[in-house]
């Protein structure tokens, strides 16, 4: 990977950071619209071209809607999807596993904090994006400073993480966004992300 793919990779992650949490990022999506940032995208496809459509027709009923199908899916009232690790891989489906404080060491092994510690579980699919794309953010400004060994550290961070926390999970429970989505902005979100993280996967095991 060369230093625009570590870039692209990390905002991607961040996007779907911000926006597979609760409480709607209107303005971020206003900027994607008026940047047209799906053509930066490192992986598009069919997903992604939805996406751009979503971007081109975005207008402030659109927005409501999308607001409105965040609501349903990450706050309620009724059954909203589960966004921490530890539901889908522990047998009891509980919250603080052990996963948890697995993330909660990786954000400090990374001179981080994890989001929110103490109030809520480090493992929410939010929390593991946004790190990844901070490691590969690190990469990248590595890369660019000529400083291969530490760029090569921070992917084989990204890699480990990816492949110990994500990439257990992160499918089924994008499956899940997808499946219950009302928007095609989610519905396409989902599938972005799930093919987003494959790709990275793929990319970082020759990184």
């Amino acid at each position: 990977m060369n230093a625009d793919s570590f870039y692209a990779h990390s905002a991607a992650c961040g996007f779907f950071a911000r926006i597979f949490r609760a409480g709607l990022d209107a303005e971020l999506l206003r900027r994607c619209a008026r940047e047209h940032v799906i053509g930066l995208w490192p992986r598009v496809g069919e997903a992604g071209a939805t996406l751009d459509g979503v971007f081109s027709d975005l207008n402030e009923a659109a927005l409501t809607r999308i607001e409105r199908d965040n609501t349903v899916l990450f706050i309620g009232p009724e059954n909203p999807v589960p966004m921490w690790e530890s539901v889908w891989t522990t047998k009891d489906r509980l919250l603080f596993a052990d996963c948890a404080e697995a993330v909660r060491q990786a954000f400090a092994g990374a001179g981080l904090e994890a989001p929110n510690a103490g109030h809520e579980p480090a493992d929410h699919l939010a929390f593991e994006l946004a790190f990844l794309a901070t490691l590969l953010a690190r990469a990248g400004q590595a890369l660019e400073a000529g400083e291969a060994p530490q760029a090569h550290q921070h992917a084989e961070a990204a890699r480990a993480f990816l492949a110990e926390h994500p990439a257990k999970w992160a499918a089924a429970c994008l499956d899940e966004i997808g499946r219950r989505a009302g928007t095609d902005f989610y519905r396409a979100a989902s599938v972005l992300c799930a093919d987003t993280l494959t790709g990275l996967q793929e990319a970082l095991a020759t990184a």
